[in-house]
């Protein structure tokens, strides 16, 4: 949450593949310190077959947020 609030991932697509390679670490980290067939290890399984749809979801909607931006900055300058 720090790293999002300070803006240390930076922008555009090179921030969203930092954010989630730092995702995948958490990841990573559960199986290293968690037992296979504990409840936390389910639990991230689970989330983690969230993640590609979820992920894929979030960048949609970044991109038609900035586009809709883009849309509304070329309008005024129209008028």
């Amino acid at each position: 949450k720090k790293k999002i609030e300070e803006g240390s991932y930076g922008e555009g697509s090179e921030a969203a593949s930092a954010f989630y390679e730092d995702f995948l670490l958490v990841f990573d980290n559960c199986a290293l310190y968690n037992d296979d067939d504990g409840e936390v290890a389910g639990e991230a399984a689970r989330v983690f077959g969230l993640l590609p749809e979820t992920f894929a979801g979030a960048c949609v909607a970044v991109t038609e947020g900035k586009k809709e931006k883009k849309s509304k900055s070329r309008r005024k300058r129209q008028r």
